[in-house]
């Protein structure tokens, strides 16, 4: 039988950053998938580079990175 789901471990962010256009300060947050997370490690990366290297990006600045929250989620492709 075809499996028909797909189970994704997610990690969600809580990042504190500062618009370096307005100067206005926000919590934002961002996911990642748990293989998103150790593809950045096998080329030396921290989570907490990728999540600047994100923001700084798009013209933040990151104030403070908050604990990951572990999620699972699981699709249905039927």
């Amino acid at each position: 039988m075809m499996k028909t789901t797909m189970t994704v471990q997610l990690r969600r962010f809580d990042v504190l950053v500062e618009d370096q256009r307005t100067r206005e300060t926000r919590e934002e947050s961002i996911v990642f998938s748990l293989e998103q997370l150790h593809a950045a490690q096998l080329v030396g990366q921290s989570s907490k580079e990728l999540i600047e290297r994100y923001f700084n990006r798009m013209g933040y600045k990151v104030g403070g990175i908050g604990q990951a929250e572990r999620r699972t989620a699981t699709l249905h492709l039927d």
